[in-house]
């Protein structure tokens, strides 16, 4: 049976079925619109936290090591297909297992593969992921009650030898606290369109060299 759900732009996203095509991904306006309005760590933060803050978080990152611009338009967008699946957060995903990446696989790999994203992404993906094991120590460090003397370390950035450490970005920064979430949409939204224009420039200089 067929299944898809409906977007805020009132466009169909189909999972699956004869609907279910390449061309059938998010926008721009649709993902980063989504984004902005999915909390991270299923809400228990100590104030908002989207994922398109976190997206931004972690292509800032991308930016300070240098990156090229399709590599920062891959950081930038390495969570979008999550405007569609949802959140889940690691430990539920590996409490799902198989099941969940069978369903969230694809859906990313169709919208990396629509924006031209998926050899950089697949070509970079440790660089990416060590981008964003930084936010995530920087989220827990800022967002989290976490206490290393209370609770259990988490292996992914706390194993000894190879622990992530926080950035130097204080994520309690006020114009951080009131920014509306709207903010953090419209950012993301003109920081991805800027990305893709100038790829795209690239792209033709590259052809005309």
């Amino acid at each position: 049976m067929s299944q898809w759900i409906i977007t805020s732009t009132a466009r169909e996203h189909w999972f699956s079925g004869p609907m279910a095509t390449a061309d059938n991904v998010p926008g721009v306006q649709e993902f980063t619109h989504s984004l902005s309005m999915i909390n991270r760590y299923t809400g228990h933060t100590s104030r908002p936290y989207s994922v398109a803050e976190h997206s931004l978080l972690v292509y800032w990152l991308a930016v300070a090591a240098g990156a090229d611009t399709s590599l920062q338009l891959a950081a930038l967008m390495h969570d979008a297909h999550e405007s569609v699946t949802g959140d889940c957060t690691s430990p539920v995903k590996r409490e799902i297992g198989q099941p969940w990446s069978a369903f969230e696989g694809p859906q990313q790999e169709r919208l990396l593969a629509h924006y031209g994203l998926l050899q950089v992404s697949r070509s970079h993906q440790w660089a990416i992921r060590q981008w964003d094991l930084e936010a995530l120590a920087t989220e827990r460090r800022d967002l989290l009650p976490f206490n290393p003397a209370l609770h259990t370390p988490w292996p992914v950035i706390d194993t000894p030898g190879s622990e992530v450490l926080p950035v130097g970005v204080d994520l309690n920064q006020p114009w951080r606290i009131h920014s509306p979430w709207s903010y953090w949409r419209d950012r993301m939204a003109f920081e991805v369109n800027m990305l893709l224009e100038q790829r795209m420039q690239e792209e033709q200089k590259a052809v005309a060299a």
